[in-house]
């Protein structure tokens, strides 16, 4: 990106040649002096304009562009914390598995040969709903 001094594109009317247009008035005859310097002035102007507009542009693009360098930071940082929770849940899960495992072995309510079909947690479940145990 190159960066001008406006001192370079500033019109100084005794530096320059002073070429001019001539045109003639329609309304009264005047013939009117059109100067080259004040065409060059207002295409100083205009690009005066068009690079503060550049400028904003690039602005408002690079703070978007820091938002969203945010914003993926921030779910980068939500997504690890949801992974942990998650491996945390599991090894819960394992362990109360274990614990039901373990605690089937040894509850005699769990362990009915009446009802082969069903495993004694749904068993036990059901017995627990019969007695008014929810």
């Amino acid at each position: 990106m190159h960066v001008y001094s406006m001192e370079r594109f500033e019109t100084n009317p005794l530096s320059q040649s002073s070429t001019s247009c001539l045109s003639e008035d329609s309304q009264d005859g005047n013939i009117l002096m059109i100067g080259a310097n004040s065409l060059e002035e207002k295409k100083l102007k205009r690009r005066q304009k068009n690079r503060a507009a550049a400028q904003r542009s690039r602005q408002k693009h690079t703070e978007k562009a820091d938002e969203l360098h945010q914003q993926h930071e921030q779910l980068e940082q939500n997504n690890t914390a949801l992974k942990k929770e998650i491996e945390a849940l599991k090894e819960e899960v394992k362990y109360w598995n274990q614990m039901l495992k373990d605690h089937e072995s040894i509850c005699p309510d769990m362990l009915t040969p009446s009802l082969p079909t069903q495993t004694p947690i749904l068993h036990w479940l059901a017995q627990g709903q019969d007695r008014g145990i929810q």
